[in-house]
Order: structure tokens, then sequence, then C-alpha cells
């Protein structure tokens, strides 16, 4: 049997079953929980002013984690707060666990003027969780932590294009939400780049040309635009139907 070319790239049929799926939940619960932990972590990054890079790593990590375990087992919040401190390390952004923890509190109550006192047992609790999950965090990604992100690919058709800053602000706004979906756990990311393009594109009802060659952007997308098309029918119909 040949060996997956990446181990983190999964097939729609892999999809279907995971842990989750697996222990009796259904698909639409379970692509409730990863948009909630996509968004918990997507919220506390802001907080936090964590850069999008680390706030999408952390994302990957969160993703990852559960075609490994499963929702019923591990809270998302606990772990997308595990998963938004280890990111912080990774990529050299690093916040002091307590300032991780006081968001982490603020966020789970949905209330971002909440005083947080350290001596709290929502504090300790929040403080235990994260470092408890830390390890098996690491050990379920096998210390796979450097990730290949969109964001170089975006930029890169983006210049090339001389697009508009409105429109660089709407594709990077996508490439943030895909750690919301599995999106970016089937497919790579210089396709993932293509689709935010392509969904820019179509919010600001413009198609981008390079500026040298004339070409339209896909063709100079490092992605196969069959690829792109088809992870634009997949976000449409299988993840948000």
């Amino acid at each position: 049997m040949s060996k997956k070319p990446n181990q983190w790239i999964f097939t729609q049929s892999e999809m279907s079953k995971t842990p989750t799926i697996m222990d009796g939940l259904s698909w639409e619960k379970e692509r409730i929980f990863r948009a909630k932990g996509g968004n918990f972590i997507i919220t506390a990054g802001m907080a936090l002013k964590l850069p999008p890079t680390t706030t999408y790593t952390a994302g990957i990590y969160f993703q990852r984690f559960y075609m490994r375990h499963s929702f019923r087992t591990y809270h998302h919040y606990d772990l997308a707060g595990t998963c938004l401190f280890l990111a912080s390390k990774e990529e050299e952004t690093g916040r002091r666990l307590r300032d991780i923890v006081t968001i982490a509190v603020r966020k789970a109550r949905k209330d971002d003027a909440y005083k947080v006192d350290e001596n709290s047992d929502d504090f300790r609790r929040w403080k235990e969780t994260i470092l408890y999950h830390e390890e098996l965090v690491l050990e379920t990604l096998c210390f796979d932590l450097n990730l290949e992100l969109p964001y170089s690919f975006v930029f890169e058709i983006l210049a090339r294009c001389a697009a508009a800053p409105k429109h660089a602000l709407s594709a990077i706004a996508f490439t943030n939400d895909f750690i919301k979906t599995p999106l970016c756990l089937m497919y790579s990311s210089q396709v993932l780049a293509g689709v935010a393009i392509f969904l820019s594109s179509q919010v600001m009802r413009e198609t981008l040309f390079e500026v040298k060659s004339g070409k339209p952007w896909w063709e100079i997308s490092a992605a196969n635009v069959e690829l792109i098309q088809d992870a634009v029918e997949t976000l449409y119909v299988a993840i948000m139907p």
C-alpha cells in the first residue's frame, strides 16, 4: 500500500469516518463544533493581538486534533485554548499563559468585560486544562508543527495583479475563516489561497488579472484550477450546505 504524500490531507470519504462520527455524532454536529472552536481561536487571537498567521496555525492544530480524537471526549473550547497557546509559542509570538487564560475565561463566558480573578476556580481550571492538554496535542500532531500557510500564496497573487486594498482585505478575511471549516484538512495551502481569491473576487465583483501578462489570476496560481473549483464546490455543498 502506498503511503499518503501528506498525512494531514483527507478525502471526503475519510471525513465521513472521523472519530466523532464513529462515536455516534452527526456530521452536522461535528461541523458546528469545528466552527465554534475555530471562532473561539479567531476571537481570542484578536483579543490577544496575535497575527493572523499565529491564529491560523492554532486553527490547523485544532482541526487536525479532531481527526484523531472525538468531540465527545475533548471539549472544543478546551482544545481551542490549548492550540492557541501552543501556536503562540511555535510562531514565536508568545503570550504569557496568564494572558491566554484570562482571554479564554472571558470568551468562554461570552463576556469580554469580565474581570478575571487569578485565584478563581475559572482561572485555575483553564490554566490546568491548557497545561494538561498541551502534551496531548503535541503527541496527536506527531510534533508536526511547521505549517505552510496560505497567506504567502494569497499575497503573491494579489501583488502580481496589483489588487486594490479592499480586495486584499477581503481575500485575507476569507483565508482567516478557513480554520472554522474542515476545508483546511482537505486541500493544500495553494488551493486554499485560490479559493480565497475566488471568493473575494465574487464579493468584489471583479476579476483580477496579472499586470505583466494580462492573464487571469487563476492562470498564475500555484494551484490547479480544477482543484480550486473542486474546493469551492466542497465548501458550498459538503461543508456549508
